[in-house]
């Protein structure tokens, strides 16, 4: 598969995300009748729109996102109407005669239903983010497998050094195939990668006699290790290779239960690091690194959509199956747990105001909420910027062994 194979299929998936999460909320909205009056993909000028009933479906030019446009959920909208509700109880009250306008269905408005049923109606979106990941996961256990440990055959053997000029990596310059198992370094029988990968770590610049096994026959080759640094920077050797990972299959009732658990795992290490990234030194470590044109360490470099869509590129050129599912997990969960964060105009945010309305026993007024929900836009539209800018200038490093 190629590299653009990697970036189509987290694309693909972030576009059928977005629809799968606006369709967990009309189905909801549905479910207990509120009034639907727009359902699109993307956002500015209509591409193409249809009406079906009283709902007008379409595709929108800028497929960074959708929506769902439910009657009497917009703050902005419900601000407006109350704000017209009590001029016109003024006018009405000092003897002005009452205009005529048509009933509204009230009853079908997102603000007249019971708070459950808009707490529901506000979660459906996320939710569908966790179900479909963990069938995703569940899919990816029983079917693809769950990797373990690294064996000793060699699954790629790197075409090409970027610390050569290009050249040939040193196992591919010796003549090493992915498929050779490993079975000796310099005599000395191995057993294991771990035992392989500190051996030739350890001799930078010290060619070593690696002996396979190849189609029944034992082969052996000097290899010379190129110098590298780790992230201790400690000086280390590489050959360019790879190892293939022992693969087990589950059934089907063991692989769902171990999406589930996937999907949970996911779900705490998202609400960890979107705590870590909306927090100050969080906010202010990207700020940092965009004014200084790199992040202070790899560590501290969020992954947007440019990292996560190189990031599939990567994995999909190894090979590496597994990984690009794991990443595109990871996507589709921490986008749930975003929405879920308790800012307006997030869902997270509507969620909050839920809350309070209850606890105080009355609405909370909108007018109040919309420049919070606007300040909040405009940081997370920033941020979003700034880690886009960094993805593209800073691209993270290959995690994959190549």
């Amino acid at each position: 598969m190629s590299t653009t194979l990697g970036v189509f299929l987290f694309i693909l998936t972030i576009i059928v995300m977005v629809m799968i999460h606006e369709s967990g909320h009309y189905l909801a909205a549905r479910a207990f009748g509120m009034k639907i009056e727009e359902f699109f993909l993307g956002f500015g000028p209509r591409l193409v729109s249809w009406r079906r009933g009283e709902t007008e479906y379409g595709v929108k030019a800028i497929m960074a996102g959708g929506y769902v446009k439910i009657a009497g959920m917009n703050p902005l909208q419900a601000a407006a109407e109350s704000e017209a509700s009590r001029t016109l109880a003024a006018a009405v009250s000092e003897g002005a005669p009452a205009p005529a306008v048509p009933e509204p269905e009230e009853h079908r408005m997102f603000r007249s239903r019971p708070a459950w049923q808009r707490a529901i109606v506000l979660a459906a979106g996320s939710a569908t983010h966790f179900v479909l990941a963990a069938l995703i996961l569940t899919f990816s256990f029983a079917v693809l497998g769950v990797v373990g440990s690294p064996t000793t055959v060699l699954h790629s053997v790197a075409a090409a050094s970027a610390a050569r000029g290009g050249a040939p990596g040193p196992a591919q310059a010796a003549g090493l195939r992915p498929g050779d198992r490993i079975v000796a370094v310099d005599g000395t029988p191995v057993s294991s990668w771990d035992e392989i990968q500190k051996y030739i770590r350890a001799r930078p610049g010290t060619t070593v006699a690696i002996e396979v096994r190849r189609d029944r026959r034992l082969l052996s080759f000097p290899v010379t290790p190129l110098q590298a640094t780790d992230a201790n920077n400690q000086r280390i050797g590489l050959i360019g290779v790879a190892p293939e990972m022992s693969v087990r299959h589950e059934s089907l009732p063991v692989a769902a239960w171990s999406g589930v658990r996937g999907v949970g795992s996911l779900v705490v290490g998202s609400i960890g690091g979107l705590g870590a990234f909306l927090s100050p030194r969080g906010i202010g470590a990207v700020f940092s690194s965009v004014s200084h044109g790199r992040p202070a360490s790899p560590a501290d470099q969020p992954i947007g959509l440019v990292g996560g869509a190189r990031l599939a590129a990567q994995a999909v050129q190894t090979g590496q199956t597994q990984a690009l599912v794991e990443i595109l997990t990871a996507f589709i969960v921490f986008l749930g747990v975003l929405n879920l964060a308790p800012l307006p105009p997030l869902d997270g945010g509507h969620l909050l105001m839920l809350a309070i309305e209850k606890v105080r026993g009355r609405p909370v007024d909108m007018r109040k909420v919309v420049p919070v929900a606007a300040l909040v836009l405009s940081l997370l539209v920033t941020l979003s910027i700034a880690i886009l800018y960094l993805g593209i200038t800073n691209p993270i490093a290959n995690p994959f062994p190549q």
